[in-house]
């Protein structure tokens, strides 16, 4: 059994001289009647605890407890062996009665055999057959990743007692930035749980670790947080924008910046795990602090007071990221989409889970616990387009014809400098949004004649707005359409680790697009056959005048 300082943080929270000098309501017998109850326990999983006595003792008349004696699981104290039963030492009487109790738990061993054991059931854990006395209880359930924490040791006197169970445990959240102008987004300031963006828009996630106001945190000497974040395979991570820390300001009664964590060797470990990850698509990382305990105690002198364990504490990180031209393009509607059909991401919080387990040399916990995992989403868009001559019909595709797609202006009107570059990519058989920066990327998007896309120029990675498909060049003998608009508005919402995406009818327009091109006139060219016809028909209606004339004449001087 190893000789733990633990007990020291609980001693404090529940000082064994407060219990020595003030009634206790317990029931003073010969007989083994006492019990104790933990309440508050996760009914995720089953805890045992191991209980110890330490002191026994007697209520006076004036309901003071005296006679104080080692309890039956204490092996040695200030390095000297005790014996149950034996006076305990005036100095260590009076260092209870002044309140040292940190003095005590240091110097504190335990028993390694011989302890009584009890085991959680439906949120409690009862212990019955105590002899009046002090007893620490130790919470020794293995809850290597359960979203559970282990209780820091509880001291308590035996009696009819219950206690609540000292732990408490940090939750996690995804968001990603959507654009605040658009109306379906479900936040004011543009983080939610999904969003719409073109592929290689640059936009951002949010993760945010929150640590209760508990002071039960307090018996940790280090606390460690680790993000585990995973991408789909159609998001490339960029880079992290910042790490920070906030607390709970009572006199702001707001949540107030505590400190940068980014750029700081001692508090920021970031890895990529991720060994197939290429150009950092589909990434796997993680990024950990150590000991966030320890950041919080060095800015207490500014903020006034150490708010760790008494005021609620969020970690948030945010990163860059966008989507590549392997991101899943919705065209339709989708009812609960899984995370194999979505651009889907995802974070879990690795976290310090057990105040009196540590391993050699810096105390550093050994035991963490694991948050389920938050999911986000992020939507892209497609466009199916067709060109055909003359009418829509099987054989009447038309090649050769080139257009550009340009952004609408915020009236709703067609920016004519505002050409959208496109990529073509072979193996989605489509063009696909480019980077603004790309200077390889084109503007002109041509009806294609391959053997699967005769006709087509499908648009793949668009966010949700306004567009405008714009004919440049018809084939020679076709005439240019008009500017065709194109509505892109769609609903999402997430259900745990399900999504719906809907499109709303009356508001998307131009999603498929059947366009036909009208051929020009035929008009002649000078000299052609045309004017040829026209004079040997003018030639003819000459020469037939003349027989009339002639025809005439003749008639007359008969008649004469």
């Amino acid at each position: 059994m190893k000789n733990t300082k633990k007990l020291l943080a609980m001693l404090s929270a529940l000082t064994l001289s407060a219990c020595c000098l003030a009634p206790v309501a317990m029931n003073v017998s010969a007989e083994d009647t006492a019990s104790i109850t933990i309440e508050g326990i996760s009914t995720a999983q089953t805890h045992t605890f191991e209980v110890y006595q330490v002191f026994t003792g007697e209520l006076d008349a004036e309901k003071k407890f005296t006679n104080l004696k080692w309890g039956s699981d204490v092996t040695q104290y200030n390095n000297e062996n005790v014996k149950s039963g034996d006076l305990v030492d005036p100095d260590t009487v009076i260092a209870l009665e002044n309140g040292d109790a940190r003095a005590i738990a240091d110097n504190l061993i335990l028993a390694t055999t011989g302890f009584k054991t009890m085991e959680s059931s439906n949120g409690t854990a009862t212990l019955t057959g105590l002899a009046d006395g002090y007893y620490v209880i130790k919470d020794v359930t293995d809850l290597s990743e359960a979203d559970d924490a282990n209780s820091s040791w509880i001291v308590q006197v035996a009696g009819s007692s219950t206690v609540a169970i000292k732990n408490a445990k940090p939750t996690v959240d995804k968001q990603v930035l959507d654009e605040i102008a658009d109306a379906e987004i479900d936040s004011p300031d543009g983080w939610g749980e999904s969003a719409d963006h073109a592929i290689n828009e640059t936009f951002q996630f949010k993760l945010t670790a929150t640590i209760p106001a508990d002071e039960n945190l307090t018996a940790y000497d280090t606390y460690k947080l680790v993000f585990h974040d995973k991408m789909s395979n159609g998001v490339t991570f960029d880079s992290i924008a910042s790490v920070d820390w906030l607390y709970f300001d009572k006199a702001k009664s707001r949540l107030t910046w505590g400190g940068e964590l980014l750029n700081n060797d001692n508090y920021i470990d970031y890895t990529e795990t991720a060994t197939n990850a290429k150009n950092k698509a589909g990434l796997d990382w993680t990024l950990t602090i150590d000991n966030l305990k320890s950041i919080v105690t060095e800015k207490s002198e500014v903020i006034g007071s150490n708010v760790f364990g008494k005021e609620e504490i969020t970690v948030e990180v945010i990163y860059n990221a966008h989507l590549n031209e392997n991101a899943v393009v919705d065209k339709n509607g989708k009812q609960f989409g899984t995370t194999d059909d979505t651009n889907n991401n995802s974070v879990y919080l690795e976290y310090s889970n057990n105040p009196d387990n540590f391993g050699e040399g810096d105390k550093q916990p050994t035991e963490t616990g694991k948050t389920p995992k938050d999911y986000v989403w992020v939507f892209t868009y497609g466009v199916d387009n067709t060109k055909y001559a003359v009418e829509k019909a099987d054989g009447n595709e038309l090649a050769g014809a080139e257009f550009s797609l340009h952004n609408a202006k915020k009236n709703g009107e067609i920016d004519n400098d505002s050409k959208i570059k496109v990529n073509w990519n072979e193996d989605r058989n489509a063009y696909v949004v480019a980077k603004e920066d790309d200077d390889s990327a084109t503007t002109v998007l041509e009806s294609q004649n391959g053997e699967n896309n005769k006709g087509t120029f499908n648009i793949l990675g668009l966010d949700a707005g306004t567009y405008y498909l714009v004919e440049d060049n018809a084939p020679a003998g076709y005439n240019e359409i008009e500017p065709l608009k194109i509505v892109i508005s769609a609903g999402h919402m997430e259900e745990g680790e399900t999504v719906a995406l809907t499109f709303s009818s009356n508001k998307c327009e131009g999603m498929t697009n059947d366009i036909v091109d009208t051929r020009t006139s035929q008009l002649p060219s000078t000299g052609g056959i045309g004017t040829t016809l026209f004079y040997l028909g003018g030639g003819c209606m000459v020469a037939v005048s003349g027989i009339l004339l002639i025809s005439k004449k003749r008639m007359g001087k008969r008649e004469n």
